[in-house]
């Protein structure tokens, strides 16, 4: 892509609402739960105009489009939190659709966003790199289930899906017939793939990074029941999401039984660059083995959410956490783009 020498002096935000997905015909929380909470769209403006820079709250792709047809002014550079609204190509959108605009953005290129969104294809990759990741099966259609899986207990989600859309625990002394009942119903629900992996028993920890040429934010936090106990058995679905069950805590990556999470994002981190930032989810086998189960590439940054607290947790404040992000962004595009300071 080839950029012009020019001055970044408006950012332009793009983004899905609320409106602009549930006013889809066959859209419902539970299967298109994929648009930017308002407090986080506030929250990057706030701190981006703070920055002293204009920001264009342009929304979503439609509308960015709609002004590229009628000659009118587009962004110098844009935040990217668009993540699409169907296909297993959604959050790859936006980033082809800048680069053939010239726009430079945010975050992960077209290649990764889809990378890490279609699990079915990240899988392969991490046993490639030697990570751990659950065991698993792919089916297509509940013809594919022929048989039980071989682990007492299992989790089923789409191979495309994020936010912990569809995810559910399945036993296995349920039977077959039920889990094929299953797969039917999630495959026609969300018109893709279902992944059938075994369920790690044990602690779930997100890492959050910053950074492309060396980790300038590298923390994470752990997801506890009200309690404040580890999950072990319990799991983080949609519901438990949305109703506030479970709280987060930090925690420290340098101890020696979480040294490991460390290195595993870092050696991602550099195999998927540019990502800028990202977080990863793990759990924690009650052996110690830590399993890798999703690339967040499209991590929200909402104010109260996993990043905003890891950067607390080290000291920055939520308009710090931007200015990072920001400045990582458009080195990377200076070295390869030419965009001035």
């Amino acid at each position: 892509m080839n950029i012009n020498q020019k001055q970044i002096t408006r950012i332009g935000l793009l983004f899905e609402s609320q409106v602009d997905i549930m006013s889809l015909p066959t859209a419902t929380e539970a299967t298109h739960y994929h648009w930017r909470e308002l407090a986080e769209v506030e929250a990057v403006t706030a701190s981006l105009i703070a920055l002293g820079y204009q920001v264009d709250k342009i929304g979503n792709l439609d509308v960015l489009l709609q002004r590229y047809r009628n000659f009118q002014q587009l962004p110098d550079f844009v935040w990217n939190l668009s993540v699409g609204v169907v296909s297993r190509n959604r959050t790859a959108l936006a980033p082809a659709i800048l680069e053939q605009l010239n726009i430079p953005y945010t975050g992960g290129d077209t290649t990764i966003k889809s990378l890490t969104l279609n699990k079915d294809f990240l899988k392969p990759l991490l046993q490639w790199c030697g990570i751990s990741t659950p065991d698993w099966y792919r089916y297509n259609s509940p013809e594919d289930v022929k048989s039980l899986p071989p682990w007492s207990s299992a989790i089923l989600k789409p191979s495309c899906e994020g936010y912990s859309l569809g995810l559910q625990r399945f036993d296995i002394q349920e039977g077959l017939t039920k889990l094929q009942q299953i797969v039917s119903e999630m495959r026609e629900l969300f018109a893709a793939p279902i992944l059938c992996e075994e369920f790690i028993v044990g602690r779930e920890i997100t890492v959050g990074v910053i950074g492309n040429s060396s980790p300038l934010l590298l923390g994470g936090v752990e997801t506890v029941n009200s309690k404040g106990e580890f999950l072990q058995e319990e799991i983080l679905d949609l519901q438990a999401k949305r109703q506030g069950k479970y709280q987060k805590i930090g925690v420290d990556l340098s101890a020696p039984d979480l040294e490991k999470l460390k290195q595993i994002v870092w050696q991602l981190m550099q195999l998927l660059k540019p990502l800028d930032y990202a977080t990863f989810d793990f759990r924690i086998s009650t052996d110690g083995q830590p399993y890798l189960l999703d690339i967040n590439a499209d991590a929200t940054l909402h104010p109260q959410r996993s990043l905003a607290q890891i950067a607390y947790a080290a000291g920055l404040s939520y308009q710090q956490l931007i200015e990072m992000i920001l400045n990582t962004s458009r080195e990377r595009w200076q070295k390869n783009e030419a965009i001035a300071l």
